[in-house]
């Protein structure tokens, strides 16, 4: 009996033990692309709101999501893109523009379901536009807002219709929740 209850005992040990060790390369595999992308994104010559700007010449609709991505292959300049999707209830607009250059570098159409749809149309409900969340948390912040989505998903009881938001002050990317209603924020995280 003293021998399986000591090969229990070592073969729990083990696999604590490897789950801590894949838990902490984990955990330093996430802290090194946060890096990454902190370093592309204080690196970059535009700025989302120009980004938009840019794209919003190509597309119809409102901004649904934006967000920065510092390693995606359709980089000219090798310092990221922004990714940005327009909808005007019947085609969604996926554009990319070079954070370096300010240039389009993809571009692609598609129809929307029904699901994508009903977003939209909650969306255009909305009483605080995505804009307005943008402008309003660079200029309280001091911040620049790297990544900006509209959800419709009823996660929080209190907050059917939210903003998640991305910001960069500093080194550092916080995640910040907004009402899209009230324009309160009400979570916020530091992300790792």
């Amino acid at each position: 009996m003293y021998k399986p209850l000591e090969s229990l005992k070592l073969t729990t040990l083990g696999a604590c033990l490897t789950l801590a060790l894949s838990t902490g390369v984990i955990s330093t595999t996430v802290h090194a692309d946060t890096a990454s992308e902190i370093r592309a994104a204080q690196a970059a010559k535009i700025n989302l709101k120009q980004a938009i700007d840019i794209a919003s010449k190509q597309a119809s609709g409102i901004l649904v999501d934006a967000e920065f991505d510092d390693d995606d292959s359709d980089s000219q300049s090798g310092g990221g893109v922004y990714e940005l999707e327009f909808s005007d209830g019947k085609t969604e607009y996926e554009i990319k523009v070079d954070a370096i250059t300010g240039q389009v570098v993809d571009l692609d159409t598609d129809s929307l379901d029904s699901g994508d749809i009903n977003d939209y149309n909650v969306q255009r409900r909305a009483k605080i536009s995505m804009m307005s969340v943008i402008n309003a948390i660079e200029k309280q912040t001091g911040s620049k807002v790297l990544e900006i989505e509209f959800k419709n998903d009823r996660d929080y009881n209190d907050h059917p219709t939210y903003y998640e938001v991305e910001i960069l002050k500093g080194n550092q990317i916080t995640e910040i929740k907004i009402n899209a209603d009230t324009g309160r924020e009400f979570e916020r995280k530091v992300k790792n």
